[in-house]
């Protein structure tokens, strides 16, 4: 299904609202792994924070709760990345061990639905392993392009979780 135009007259999508299971079945999953210098708590706050986003996560112009209050399954976010525009509604909310949401409007989509989960690992006292995974039902003119998908989301995440570990740093000098 679509929606209208939006503001700039590209159309936003509606997507097929999926259960947090879906990134175990969606037939595109893209993983993504990282150990940061963090504790789970730590790591848990900046995903939270939806406005940390915009100072960590690579190519964020805007991260924003759109729920009141947000916190759980349910709430929901709006998020532009990297010329993406979406609305998101939480699937998936156990505090410090998993987080995950499901697109449910995307502008210029490439999917007809999408999961995005994030699982976090005690690693010895002040490490968290991150797993991170995207999982999409792409549109069948966009499977060529996974493989570039792939490939740029991996240099991005790579980065994100470089610049998640400064941020959380930074946060910790100034507390």
């Amino acid at each position: 299904a679509q929606a209208g135009p939006d503001a700039s007259g590209a159309g936003v999508r509606r997507l097929e609202p999926q259960p947090a299971s879906f990134a175990d079945t969606a037939p595109v999953r893209l993983d993504f792994t990282a150990t940061v210098e963090a504790t789970p708590a730590e790591v848990w706050a900046a995903f939270t924070e939806n406005r940390s986003w915009e100072q960590w996560f690579s190519g964020c112009r805007e991260c924003r709760d759109t729920s009141t209050p947000f916190g759980g399954v349910g709430s929901t976010r709006h998020i532009e990345v990297r010329g993406l525009t979406v609305d998101e509604v939480f699937v998936a909310w156990a505090p410090e061990r998993e987080w995950a949401f499901t697109v449910v409007e995307m502008k210029r989509s490439f999917a007809t639905a999408m999961v995005e989960r994030a699982r976090f690992h005690a690693v010895g006292d002040r490490q968290t392993r991150i797993d991170y995974r995207m999982a999409i039902a792409p549109k069948p003119w966009f499977r060529p392009f996974v493989p570039v998908m792939r490939a740029g989301a991996t240099r991005a995440f790579r980065a994100s979780f470089v610049a998640l570990e400064r941020y959380l740093r930074s946060r910790r000098s100034a507390a």
